[in-house]
């Protein structure tokens, strides 16, 4: 699908959604806009919609992004518009963690490092399945959930069954909830961590739809899975969250939805 699908339009959408519901993860979700536009472009969202069993589908491993993924959706059309007033609010399906519940979302996260290992799960069935129409399978994880054992795990085995049709995205944001990540557990050297596991790597602006879209095709030559390691700020978009861990948890008032607003536009 070509993108025409605004970074500044699904910010504007998650503000709402996050001022209304009274809700966190601001940080979070404006990290991902941009790998989240990327993966749906680069997919028929017309199957994804008719439930084909060819589809490619989508994880998002970083459940906590949940305004962003659900906003994404609803820009792409697989969600209405109208359906993000719901967010956070009591009794609704649009919960502050990617849930199943909702039309059109593979798999419930949240529980870090699991999305990761669902999304290689579903690669391998594709592959054995042989379908010759493009299909793929993309998961967004974040810089602080690759502290999982589980995931390396997940990495070990897409690496060794040749799982061309996986792309995982990490969103490296370098904030893991209230503490810089390398405060936590040092990451570094990211990209040749990856590669030591056999994956083909791409290291590239996190907020360059483009830049991450070129990372998106399969690899035929050595039919290895692909990382693409997506450089983002945390809070991209409004000024007063960007690089700020506290703004993994705090909430909108008015008047700072307003300057966020205001900084949007």
């Amino acid at each position: 699908m070509k993108n025409t699908v605004s970074p500044s339009a699904v910010r504007a959408s998650i503000l709402g959604m996050l001022y209304k519901s009274g809700a966190s993860h601001l940080g979070s979700s404006m990290s991902a806009v941009e790998m989240l536009i990327a993966m749906y472009s680069s997919v028929d969202c017309t199957k994804i919609i008719s439930k084909a069993p060819d589809r490619s589908r989508i994880f998002v491993s970083k459940g906590h992004c949940a305004a962003a993924t659900y906003a994404t959706m609803a820009h792409f059309g697989l969600l209405p518009m109208s359906a993000l007033d719901l967010y956070h609010k009591e009794g609704t399906l649009f919960a502050g963690h990617v849930s199943h519940a909702v039309p059109h979302v593979e798999h419930s996260t949240g529980a870090l490092g699991h999305g990761v290992n669902v999304a290689v799960g579903c690669a391998l069935g594709l592959q054995s399945l042989n379908y010759q129409s493009g299909e793929k399978v993309l998961a967004l994880c974040g810089d602080g959930e690759i502290q999982e054992g589980s995931v390396w795990e997940a990495v070990m085995f897409a690496s060794h069954h040749d799982l061309n049709n996986l792309f995982i995205l990490i969103d490296n944001n370098r904030i893991s909830s209230i503490k810089r990540t390398a405060e936590i557990l040092d990451l570094h050297p990211l990209k040749q961590k990856f590669e030591a596991f056999g994956m083909n790597v791409f290291d590239v602006d996190g907020h360059d739809v483009a830049a991450i879209s070129a990372c998106l095709v399969p690899n035929t030559t050595n039919r290895k899975p692909t990382v693409v390691i997506c450089n983002t700020i945390k809070g991209k978009g409004v000024p007063f969250a960007e690089w700020e861990p506290v703004w993994h948890y705090r909430m909108l008032n008015e008047e700072l939805y307003n300057q966020a607003m205001a900084a949007l536009n």
